[in-house]
């Protein structure tokens, strides 16, 4: 009773291992490599996703390659510049299978295996980041570096992947260090720029600084002298306008003396002022509500002679 179920069972397992031989799985971001007695040919590349069949694993063979983007890292590189600075650069390349024409196919013959290939990138792009070297250390780190097209130089360096069934997508910097030595000198040579810049701009300043004052000095020198010939012409005017009043004053003496006396009485009270004087005392005599004087004359102080 037992023997009967042992061969089903074995039957079974027979078939499941045959079935299992006889056929294979493509997903939809794969293609299929097929080979027969190890040998490829157009017909070798299965594009179409789902369920397979093949001949049992002793003639037929089959590499899932996967199509999807990959990113390669490369290790941290240390490049010189053009301009014979030290750099320490980390990068990637996003890469993936050419799925186009034979491409696939070029890319087994090539490699084999996804794996396989990463070596062979890695070299390759190793060797391709010495395009850095073209580029000065201000290109490469300065506020209007030119990063973008060292990356695209990069790139360019690649394109003998593609003739292996590899597309090589972006390649991107992602880190840009200085080794601690040259570290230290672009920093103390950044500092020389600025003070040197700061330095000229410090002397650009005092120099507008200078001419600025000269100007000034040559307005006011200016403006000096005009005013100091107005003031010598009015001075000159006055001084003949008052010789006419002199004249005419020296003509009457006591008027002159009067009209003095009322000048100084008018200056005096002009503020709030608060004086006890005797009214005897010229010109405040001329205060005194009952004069001695002749009515028609010079009111003078008392005392003095008539």
């Amino acid at each position: 009773m037992k023997r009967p179920i042992v061969i089903v069972t074995g039957i079974a397992l027979l078939f499941i291992l045959l079935l299992f031989s006889t056929t294979y799985t493509v997903s939809f971001h794969e293609v299929g490599i097929r080979t027969r007695f190890g040998q490829t040919t157009e017909d070798s590349i299965v594009r179409e996703a789902g369920l397979h069949f093949r001949l049992p694993f002793f003639a037929d063979s089959v590499v899932l390659l996967d199509t999807r983007t990959k990113i390669h890292q490369s290790p941290l590189e240390t490049l010189q510049t053009v301009d014979g600075q030290q750099i320490v650069v980390k990068s990637y390349l996003l890469w993936r299978i050419n799925t186009d024409a034979m491409a696939p196919l070029d890319f087994y013959r090539s490699y084999g295996t996804t794996e396989s290939a990463t070596s062979t990138i890695d070299g390759q792009f190793r060797d391709a980041l010495s395009a850095l070297s073209s580029y000065s250390f201000e290109e490469l780190t300065g506020a209007q570096n030119k990063l973008a097209d060292a990356e695209e130089s990069i790139l360019a360096r690649l394109t003998s992947l593609k003739e292996t069934g590899i597309v090589p997508v972006t390649v991107g910097i992602n880190r840009l260090l200085l080794p601690p030595k040259t570290t230290t000198a672009v920093l103390q040579r950044m500092q020389a720029s600025r003070d040197t810049l700061a330095e000229q701009r410090r002397s650009k300043g005092m120099a507008d600084a200078e001419a600025i004052r000269a100007e000034a000095k040559a307005k006011h020198d200016k403006i000096m002298a005009f005013t100091s010939q107005r003031a010598d012409q009015i001075r000159e005017e006055g001084e003949l306008q008052a010789a006419e009043y002199l004249q005419q004053m020296g003509e009457d003496k006591d008027l002159a003396i009067f009209l003095a006396w009322l000048d100084a009485v008018e200056t005096s009270l002009s503020e709030n002022t608060t004086l006890v004087l005797e009214t005897n005392v010229a010109p405040f005599h001329l205060m005194e509500l009952n004069p001695n004087n002749a009515t028609n004359a010079i009111p003078l102080p008392k005392g003095s002679g008539e």
